[in-house]
């Protein structure tokens, strides 16, 4: 074997290890870090966004450990990177700050319903967002664009093309990229300063445009997540696209530097090599054009030039995904349509949400017909009587979403209905929709045959502040099933009566803990002082959860017992 073939064969091998460690990396290592830390940190087990109680334990969970400002601050810090790395010519700063904006992304391995439990804790990157809407983090959604481009033929064809499109990205970024990573090991080899051969013909960043086709395999990967539950989940759009246009802009700025550096031979280069990927002339011109139309050429001068550009994509791009993806075209054709027009769209969507069997299906149209908001209240509250009582469901679901209170009276109606479920989304919508003078035909429900029924028209009745539930809830709380009395708790603590105070102090001996956990976060919405020696003393509870509510709760009470 010639010295050369070995140099070759080491250098491939080199290449190789780095491509398997690119694919361990961002594909099993989440998996290994998030059993790891699902098993070192205690998280609590809930839904983190499914109603109110669970949003307020997650805020107390965040403030106890000072996640926000942990978050605030690596948000803050990932973003000076990128400005660093611009600023001072340091590339390697601006990729580690757009990296690090991937991060979160890998946090959707984590099948949780906690949105901070296991490898979820990369979310608190992104709080600064989160704390506007989880909804912005899908302002990257025009990315899909390739993605159903590939995927509409196929479906045409009645194919679900889904798993080998993933495959096909996840295959050709590695492939890409261990192509590069050889060609510039066999450079350096070569001690030769600029890589013009081998795959760096076709694009003069070929590492940067592996990486960039492999995550995005990634991102559809975890589009179709097997989780518990969705409502807490963030979509990776939003941070693959600024990762994706600060790498870019990593590599603009590795142009200049070359260029500054090797002159005319790298310019040379330039002109026989595309920046990421070959593309016809005109697609080429129409991506420069912004550079044109600000600074009066094709390709960018300097670092100011670089950011300006990206920044004004990011901005674009993020546009189209709110009107394509976003609603924005729906809207716009609502606008344009006739009331006479919207109205047949309407009853086109009920005649499919009729006669549509799969359950799935339906929902989805059920949520386009609620886009039409406040005129498709009348077509719910028809549906009401529909003898399908999937159909019902929906109906009595989205009623409660668009809330009006030209549907109380067929919710009122609902109320009797003979399916669990119809009944108990009425009283969610009933209670969301915040008419008191239903309150009475929604305390019959307090007696109904299941449980959850019953525990929904608590909390509902606790919406509307109807004081004649109070004695019931006193009374529930010796109910023998553990999660009434935690429902009871959390109505008890929606009330903010007073009255129930001793009753709910009375459950912080509860041998339950999840019972306990429910009577301080209502002794804390009550807001009390007369709270404080009970909540001090679950400060030494046996569970965790208890004593971080608790904890919390003592200081939140602390100015209000100041003041008294």
């Amino acid at each position: 074997m010639t010295a050369r073939t070995s140099q070759h064969a080491f250098l491939i091998a080199l290449a190789a290890v780095f491509t398997i460690g690119l694919t361990f990396a961002t594909v099993e290592l989440p998996y290994l870090i998030d059993g790891a830390l699902q098993s070192a940190v205690t998280t609590p087990n809930l839904d983190s966004h499914a109603n109110e109680m669970s949003r307020l334990k997650t805020e107390l969970f965040i403030a106890h450990y000072n996640l926000r400002l942990i978050g605030y601050a690596c948000f803050g810090l990932m973003i000076l990177l990128i400005i660093a790395g611009f600023a001072t010519r340091r590339t390697g700063l601006a990729t580690i700050g757009g990296l690090a904006f991937m991060l979160p992304v890998f946090a959707q391995f984590a099948g949780v319903m906690f949105f901070l439990a296991g490898l979820g804790l990369l979310n608190v990157l992104w709080l600064p967002v989160l704390d506007i809407s989880f909804d912005l983090a899908a302002l990257g959604s025009i990315i899909r664009v390739p993605y159903d481009l590939l995927r509409w033929p196929f479906r045409q064809l009645g194919l679900n093309p889904y798993w080998p499109i993933v495959y096909f990205f996840l295959g050709v970024g590695l492939l890409v990229f261990f192509l590069g990573t050889f060609a510039w090991l066999s450079a350096r080899a070569r001690k030769q300063d600029v890589a013009d051969f081998w795959v760096y013909r076709i694009s003069r960043h070929p590492q940067y445009l592996g990486w960039i086709i492999w995550s995005y395999g990634v991102y559809l990967l975890l589009l179709q997540g097997l989780y518990p539950k969705r409502s807490w989940g963030i979509d990776a759009s939003l941070p693959w696209l600024i990762s994706t246009l600060t790498i870019i802009g990593v590599a603009m700025l590795e142009e200049l530097n070359m260029r500054r550096r090797h002159g005319e031979a790298y310019e040379t280069y330039r002109q026989s090599a595309p920046l990421l990927l070959p593309l016809p002339a005109f697609i080429k011109k129409l991506f420069a054009l912004p550079f044109r139309i600000l600074f009066g050429t094709y390709q960018p001068q300097r670092r100011r030039e670089v950011a300006a550009v990206l920044s004004l994509y990011a901005v674009v791009l993020i546009g189209a995904s709110a009107f394509f993806y976003g609603g924005g075209v729906a809207r716009t054709t609502e606008a344009l349509t006739s009331v006479e027009g919207q109205r047949a769209q309407m009853e086109e969507l009920v005649a499919q949400l009729v006669e549509e069997p799969n359950w799935r299906r339906q929902r989805s149209i059920a949520a386009r017909l609620a886009q039409f908001g406040d005129p498709s209240v009348d077509h719910f509250v028809a549906l009401l009587e529909n003898a399908q009582s999937e159909v019902r469901i929906l109906a009595a679901d989205y009623l409660g979403r668009t809330p009006s209170e030209r549907a109380v009276p067929a919710l009122v109606l609902a109320l009797r209905d003979s399916v669990a479920s119809v009944r108990g989304n009425a009283l969610r919508a009933l209670g969301t929709i915040g008419v008191p003078g239903c309150t009475e035909p929604m305390l019959r429900l307090l007696d109904d045959e299941e449980r959850w029924v019953r525990n929904t028209a608590l909390r509902s009745l606790a919406e509307l502040g109807a004081p004649e539930v109070i004695d019931e809830a006193l009374a529930l709380l010796e109910d023998p099933d553990a999660w009434t009395r935690i429902a009871t708790l959390e109505s008890l603590g929606i009330l903010g009566s007073s009255e129930a105070l001793p009753a709910i102090i009375g459950q912080m001996h509860d041998d339950e803990p999840h019972v306990r956990r429910a009577a301080v976060v209502a002794l804390l919405k009550i807001g009390s002082p007369q709270a404080r020696d009970a909540l001090t003393q679950a400060l030494n509870d046996d569970d965790w959860e208890v004593r971080v509510y608790a904890a919390e709760a003592v200081k939140r009470l602390a100015p209000a017992t100041a003041g008294g």
